[in-house]
């Protein structure tokens, strides 16, 4: 029996609900200011250094993504899925998205913008 892949990706054409909302994320971090997008198996936006990651899986359902966003501390938020520190003053903080109110929410958008200025600096 085969398999089917479950690699990451970044590229949502296939996914209308998940590439609604990764349009809404693209375009309040690009709206920060001189922000880079980058798109490998995952879209990746950097100033002076990355900041923020999102992806979804092959086998993902529509209406799923993925955020990492990066800080030099970590945030104490109830809707972050996990944190973890990846380097002397470098944190990770991992979010799944799973509505468009979400997207929207000024947490998230608090927490993009965080990481912003971080890689701003």
């Amino acid at each position: 029996m085969p398999t089917t892949s479950n690699k990451m990706i970044g590229d949502f054409g296939g996914k209308p609900a998940s590439a609604a909302m990764y349009a809404a994320i693209e375009s309040y971090t690009l709206s920060l200011g001189s922000v880079t997008k980058h798109l490998t198996a995952q879209v990746s936006f950097s100033v002076n250094r990355k900041f923020l990651w999102v992806w979804a899986y092959e086998r993902t359902g529509d209406g799923t993504l993925f955020l990492n966003v990066r800080l030099d501390r970590p945030v104490e938020e109830p809707r972050v899925h996990r944190v973890d520190q990846v380097s002397a003053n470098r944190w990770n903080h991992h979010v799944v998205v799973k509505t468009m109110e979400t997207v929207q929410s000024d947490w998230l958008k608090d927490l993009i913008r965080a990481g912003y200025e971080f890689a701003a600096r």
